[in-house]
């Protein structure tokens, strides 16, 4: 029994259980949340026994096989780095721990808040105190069992969890009920999160942002709201089935449904009007709903617990023989509030949320230091100046702590998280899991070398493989070797997969090559605030709106200028790519296999013809949203962009002088009902240009379109230094557009594949033949490939400013740049491996080429 159970066989099943297991849980977290998919999969005991007996089955079987005997020592390193990534996953489940610090500027921290959740107890006994915590982790589904019974100062104290309530909220519901029943007021406020709803009940006070409310009974009663040292601002009474209302300071009313407008002298009584819009002149709100006689339910919103969701746990706490009932309410990351229970002398208090953690040195944040985007709010980087605090070691050190740059101190780590909205605080993510972290690195290490290790021992697979592939000699795999690459070669596969249907565009005029040539150099600042030329700006419009960075053969700047020059001749041109979906097609009226035009989208009344389709597809919420809705806001998104095209949206060309953000701004950016800096140069600019433009467009002159375009460079050098690129990064940019390399390589990359695997045939065929001199040819070429993919990876580092892995598309060039490397490493002498990895290398390019990621270089967004 118990060899079955440590068998291969076994440890096969143990692989699909696994995979199973995970499967179901990313199910379960979509659903009901991480919380769920952590109970029931994840933490559960039958998932760690699960892993327990695959470790141990790994172990068992390398010295079943003899491994070390037989010096399989590759198969060996596998095996053991699978035991130490799960060794290292159970001190990191069990020993471990992460938090979050908050750090102002000119204060210090030793404290941090748990991730984990806890229960948090404390207690007050004739002048003694206690205080402790229990670890807990409640979900949507699954048991929420707890049931802890404490001795305090003598005093028996149960605590017992009845239930939990995922994102719970109060309901206003009307009652008859004398005993439950009071006059309840709904007061609405717009907060940083958007709407949020108080209630107030008759009787009861309430400061809310700043406001201080009082529901009195009677007028004359107001008093029963005592501020002393702050009096209530806004009074309001229930009389005579009306609700009147009372300011200390005037106050304005604005009816929402008739717009009617009215200032209430303060002091004064006046009606209380229900959905009307109130404004002290500091703070605005809105009495939502009011019920003479109701209570208050609480109700779940939602069964899904995301990670900022709040919980109300249902608490049945027993003091010897007094019992209380009640909620308490918090969330992950955060310190809930806690609820208070008195009996016999013994204060009793339970919240429920983040446990903090004293650490045994502190952190003093100096400054915390904020970076842009030019142009924009988005932040560029942030970082925090902080002085290191350890009096154990007399240690003062001062660190700074960014985005791939942490603090690493006596077994935590800190990291950049966020900051507060005033940008004058710090959240640092802290993790201490020293032995965990170190464990599982030294395993991904021993992969790595187990994965060398199996190109050059002669006791693995690949090996094994490698010697029957010399023995090979039959001649059928040359004729399929030779058939495939005919049929792969043959004009009309050519034909069929480069043929594309040319779109019948009216009479166009375009903008001269020169001129474009020059217009390429300029520099714009896009809507995310990178700075860039303007040829990479038209090559990601006309590849979004288009798909290819050419239109009937003429390229994107030419393209994009030509259409901002002459607008109007443009509308008509097809060029809009709006999918096979022939519910798009029948609203626009062209045909599935076709382009369409800016014009098409449009009725001759000027109304937009997807409106209606635009707005039903948008009032659905993502989740819901089919290919059509998908597809449907795609297409709008084009027609956008090519509107922007002909307005001048994109162009932000300009810089403002002595602007603290370095705002550059386009044509319709200096309207006057624009948010952004007005400029009378972008106003004298624009005019002109477009004017300039259309004019040598009809003409063939473009001495004045140079001339401005060449004022416009200096006026960018001379404005905007503080943003604008180096001339080597704009012509390092502008080669990577026109050099394609990476769409370039992937059929080079491919045909090396096929000569490789021609190779391959042509030397079992002919064994004692030159291949090896072909072979070393091929060789060279892979190694030339692989140069201009290097300058193109490093064209974009450069270029960015980081490292070229960091969206879809920079991953799958990555990605293809590696595997030629190794192919390089250790596969060159075997032309079977070389085929193979450079098939895929060319592969990986191709899909990133065909695919819909976009090779747009973007700002990095700092975490």
């Amino acid at each position: 029994m118990i060899k079955k159970i440590f068998s291969t066989s076994a440890a096969g099943f143990y692989i699909l259980v696994f995979a199973t297991s995970i499967g179901i849980a990313t199910f379960i977290e979509n659903d009901f949340g991480t919380s769920s998919a952590m109970k029931l999969v994840y933490q559960a005991w039958w998932f760690e026994l699960l892993l327990t007996l695959f470790s141990i089955t790994l172990v068992v079987n390398v010295v079943k096989f003899k491994m070390v005997k037989q010096k399989k020592w590759a198969l060996v390193i596998f095996h053991l780095a699978m035991v130490l990534i799960l060794i290292g996953a159970g001190i990191t489940r069990y020993f471990s721990y992460e938090g979050t610090m908050h750090i102002r500027e000119g204060d210090s921290s030793n404290t941090i808040l748990s991730r984990d959740t806890y229960l948090n107890f404390q207690a007050t006994s004739d002048g003694d105190f206690y205080e402790f915590s229990e670890p807990v982790l409640f979900s949507s589904i699954g048991s929420n069992a707890f049931d802890q019974k404490f001795n305090i100062s003598g005093k028996l104290v149960n605590v017992e969890v009845q239930d939990i309530l995922p994102n719970p909220a109060n309901l206003l519901v009307e009652t008859n009920s004398t005993e439950t029943g009071q006059p309840i007021l709904k007061i609405v406020f717009g907060g940083n999160d958007g709407r949020e709803e108080f209630y107030l009940g008759e009787g009861e006070r309430r400061t809310i942002f700043g406001v201080n409310f009082d529901f009195s009974k009677e007028l004359s009663d107001s008093s029963v709201v005592d501020f002393t040292e702050s009096p209530a601002d806004i009074n309001v009474y229930y009389s005579g089935d009306e609700l009147f209302i009372k300011s200390k300071t005037e106050m304005s009313e604005m009816v929402m449904i008739t717009q009617a407008q009215s200032v209430l002298p303060a002091g004064r009584i006046h009606p209380l009007k229900l959905r009307s819009f109130y404004n002290t002149g500091e703070k605005g709100f809105v009495f939502g709903d009011f019920v003479a006689s109701g209570e208050l339910q609480l109700t779940s919103t939602a069964v899904k617990l995301e990670n900022s969701s709040i919980v109300g746990v249902h608490l049945k706490v027993s003091i010897d023989d007094e019992e209380f009932d009640r909620y308490v309410f918090g969330r992950t990351g955060g310190e809930g509030r806690a609820e208070i229970f008195k009996s016999d002398g013994l204060e009793f208090s339970v919240s429920y949320g983040a446990k903090r953690i004293k650490l045994p040195f502190s952190l003093f944040l100096n400054d915390f230091i904020m970076d842009r985007y030019p142009g924009t709010n988005s932040p560029a980087s942030y970082a925090s100046e902080v002085t290191l605090i350890d009096d154990r070691s007399n240690i003062r050190e001062d660190h700074r702590i960014y985005m791939n740059h942490i603090l690493d101190h006596g077994g935590f780590r800190f990291f950049q998280s966020s900051f507060d909205q005033d940008e004058l605080g710090t959240y640092l993510s802290v993790n201490h899991d020293y032995w965990g972290t170190l464990i599982t690195y030294i395993a991904y290490a021993l992969f790595t070398l187990g994965l060398i290790m199996v190109f050059f021992s002669k006791y693995t697979r690949f090996s094994q493989l490698s010697r029957k592939l010399k023995t090979l000699q039959d001649k059928r795999f040359v004729v399929i070797a030779m058939l495939s690459v005919s049929c792969f070669a043959s004009p009309n596969f050519t034909q069929t997969v480069n043929a594309q249907e040319s779109p019948i565009a009216p009479e166009l005029s375009y903008v001269g090559d020169s001129h474009a040539e020059l217009f390429n150099t300029a520099i714009v600042q896009d809507f995310k605030g990178r700075m860039k030329p303007m040829q990479t700006l038209s090559n990601e419009l006309l590849r979004k709106v288009h798909g290819k960075s050419k239109y009937l053969g003429h390229n994107a700047s030419t393209t994009v200028l030509s259409m901002y020059g002459d607008a109007k001749v443009w509308y008509g041109a097809p060029m809009i790519k709006f999918g096979m979906h022939e519910g798009i097609s029948d609203i626009i009226g062209v045909a599935p296999e076709n382009l369409a035009s800016y014009k098409d989208f449009f009725f001759d009344d000027g109304s937009y013809k997807l409106g209606n389709a635009i707005r039903s597809a948008n009032a659905k919420p993502p989740i819901e949203r089919g290919m059509y809705e998908k597809q449907l806001l795609k297409v709008d998104e084009r027609v956008n962009i090519v509107g922007m095209i002909f307005a001048g949206s994109f162009f932000k060309v300009i810089p403002i002088e002595n602007d603290i953000n370095n705002t550059w701004i386009a044509e319709t950016s200096h309207q006057p009902q624009s948010e952004v800096p007005t400029s009378p140069v972008a106003e004298a600019f624009f005019s002109t240009y477009r004017r300039a433009v259309f004019d040598a467009m009809n003409g063939g002159n473009y001495e004045l379109c140079d001339q401005i375009i060449t004022e416009l460079k200096s006026y960018q050098t001379i404005i905007g230094a503080a943003v604008i690129p180096s001339d080597i990064k704009i012509a390092t940019e502008i080669t990577l557009n026109n050099s394609n390399v990476f769409n370039r390589l992937a059929l080079f990359y491919f045909m090396l594949g096929i000569l490789f695997l021609i190779l391959l045939f042509y030397s079992v065929f002919f064994p004692q033949g030159n291949a090896w001199k072909f072979r070393a040819a091929l060789v060279f070429l892979v190694v030339v490939g692989f140069l201009f993919h290097t300058m193109g990876l490093g064209a974009r580092w450069y270029i960015t400013g980081r490292a070229p892995w960091s969206n879809g598309y920079e991953s799958m060039i990555y990605i293809a740049w590696t595997s030629t490397l190794a192919g390089l490493i250790f596969t060159r002498k075997s032309l079977g491996a070389m085929a193979a990895a450079m098939v895929l290398a060319g592969a990986i390019l191709l899909i990133a080429m065909l695919s819909y990621l976009d090779p747009e270089i973007t700002p990095l967004v700092p975490v």
